[in-house]
Order: structure tokens, then C-alpha cells, then sequence
């Protein structure tokens, strides 16, 4: 009987559990597949150039910004309703995929890709390959694409995240729109949301700061998520690099400096109530000192 017993408890285990992609295995299994694409994208490029359409990198990643939309809309309906639960996880997936892929296409036509010094081996490759990455990624760094490419990894690896795909999906719609504003003004489907455009355009100022005002809040709920069960260490300490990786470059910076300072005067009340406080307050201060001159 007792043999019986533990062979039903094994057999009742939870499948995520007991499957071999759970948890730290299933972060493993995606560096190396990323791993692998990065190693052989030589080959990988040759055989599937004579099967794609020659593209500018323009297109190619305005069509990336299209399937991140779609994919994250597929993911927002409820689709669970009709009986297509399943395919929300990929869409889920696919939506941040597509950030991935675009913001590495964007960072390598805009500034090339990564200096590779000859004679590397993994005796010297810290002496060698980080004095010869380090003045590119300084440069790369500065750029929103390699923002949101963080951001993208970070919630890879994270539970499924609505206000994550909320922030991208801003990002991805301004640029698509500017993209058809740009390159494509006569096309019909273009024509039939270009008024919806101009008017969010007119507003452009109060919709990035309430994008830089969306992303910190966000550190914040998953601050608050830490004394939860569903918490998630390392992606809230990882988002809070992201936050100053926003705060500090100057692309982002004056947006999220109006975005803190208006959260600052909220909180001011509580401070003088609780001076307490002040101490963590200046530490998180010092948490975001720029690395550049503004």
C-alpha cells in the first residue's frame, strides 16, 4: 500500500513540475537556443536568404512592429472564451520575440554589429573581447532600441505580463505609425487610421510622459509583488536596471526625470510625516545617478 501511495502522489505531481522545461531548466533551455541562433547565424542567414523577399531593414522591422501589435491583441482578447486559451501564451511569447528580434535588427543596421577581436579563446576573451565591445556598447546603449530590448528579455523570462506588453505595445504602435506616415502616406489601410494618428500625435508630449510615467509605476507593482507568492526577485531587480538604463541615457532622460519629479510631489506629504524615510529615499536616489551629461 505504501509503494502504491507513492507511486500515485509521483503520478499526481503537477505536470510543471515534473517536466524537464520548469523553472531555472526552462531559462537554460533558452540561452542555449539563443545561444545556438547567435553561433550559426551565418549559415542560418544563407539558407533562408533565397526564401525571403530582399527587404530594407526599414520594412522588415515596421513588419516586426505589426506581428508584436497582433500578437500582443491576440494575447489582451479573451480568447479563452472560444477555446483558443493555448495560443495565448504563444502570442504572449511571440509579441516579445518580435521586440527582440527588431530592436537587434535596428541596433545592427544603426551602429553595426559587435567588434569581434581575432584570437579569442575563453583563456583571454575578457582581456580581449570587452576593451573591443565596450566604446560600441557605450554608443549602442544610448539608443531606445537596446531599452526595450532589455525590457523584452526581462519579461521572457518572467510570468506573463499585461502592463509589459501595454508599454511595448506604445513603443511599437508610435513607430509603426511614423513608419507609414513616412514611407507609405497613400496606402488605403494607412488612409483609414491616419486621422486616429494625427490626433494622437497632437497629444505626443502627454502620451510619453504617461509612458515614462507607466514604466516606473510598473517597478513599483512589482516592488509590491515581492511579499506576494507569485513574487519575482530577480525580473523586479532587473527592471529597476532597466529604469535607470531610461533614467540616465539622454534620449529618455528628460521624460523620466518629469515622470519621478511628479511622483516625488505626491510623496513629499508622506515624507514630511515620516522623515524616517528619507534615508532609503536618498539611497534610491543615488540608485539613479546619471552616467551621462545631460
Amino acid at each position: 500500500k505504501r509503494l502504491a501511495n507513492a507511486s500515485t502522489s509521483r503520478c499526481a505531481l503537477p505536470s510543471a513540475l515534473t517536466s524537464p522545461l520548469h523553472g531555472p531548466a526552462r531559462v537554460m533551455w533558452w540561452l542555449v537556443a539563443a545561444a545556438g541562433l547567435y553561433l550559426f547565424r551565418g549559415s542560418i542567414a544563407q539558407r533562408l536568404a533565397p526564401l525571403l523577399p530582399d527587404l530594407p531593414p526599414a520594412k522588415i522591422v515596421f513588419y516586426g512592429h505589426l506581428v508584436m501589435l497582433a500578437s500582443a491583441l491576440a494575447y489582451i482578447l479573451p480568447l479563452e472564451f472560444v477555446g483558443l486559451a493555448a495560443l495565448k501564451r504563444a502570442a504572449y511569447l511571440f509579441s516579445l520575440w518580435s521586440v527582440v528580434g527588431t530592436s537587434v535588427l535596428t541596433i545592427k543596421a544603426n551602429y553595426g554589429g559587435p567588434p569581434m577581436p581575432a584570437n579569442v579563446s575563453w583563456s583571454n576573451w575578457k582581456q580581449t573581447v570587452m576593451p573591443a565591445m565596450q566604446p560600441w556598447l557605450q554608443k549602442v546603449m544610448t539608443g531606445a532600441d537596446f531599452s526595450f530590448l532589455f525590457f523584452a528579455l526581462i519579461f521572457l523570462f518572467a510570468y506573463p505580463s499585461l502592463p509589459a506588453l501595454l508599454v511595448l505595445g506604445r513603443h511599437r504602435l508610435w513607430a509603426a505609425c511614423t513608419f507609414c506616415s513616412g514611407n507609405i502616406p497613400d496606402n488605403a489601410l494607412w488612409l483609414k487610421f491616419a486621422p486616429y494618428w494625427a490626433r494622437l500625435k497632437a497629444k505626443e508630449s502627454q502620451v510619453l510622459s504617461s509612458a515614462a510615467l507607466a514604466e516606473i509605476l510598473l517597478a513599483f507593482w512589482l516592488t509590491v509583488s515581492l511579499a506576494l507568492p507569485t513574487r519575482q526577485i530577480l525580473t523586479c531587480f532587473l527592471y529597476w536596471k532597466y529604469l535607470t538604463i531610461r533614467y540616465q541615457v539622454p534620449r529618455s532622460h528628460e521624460l523620466h526625470l518629469k515622470a519621478w519629479r511628479q511622483i516625488g510631489q505626491l510623496a513629499d506629504p508622506l515624507l514630511k510625516a515620516l522623515p524616517i524615510l528619507q534615508k532609503p529615499v536618498d539611497m534610491a536616489k543615488g540608485w539613479f545617478q546619471p552616467q551621462y551629461q545631460h
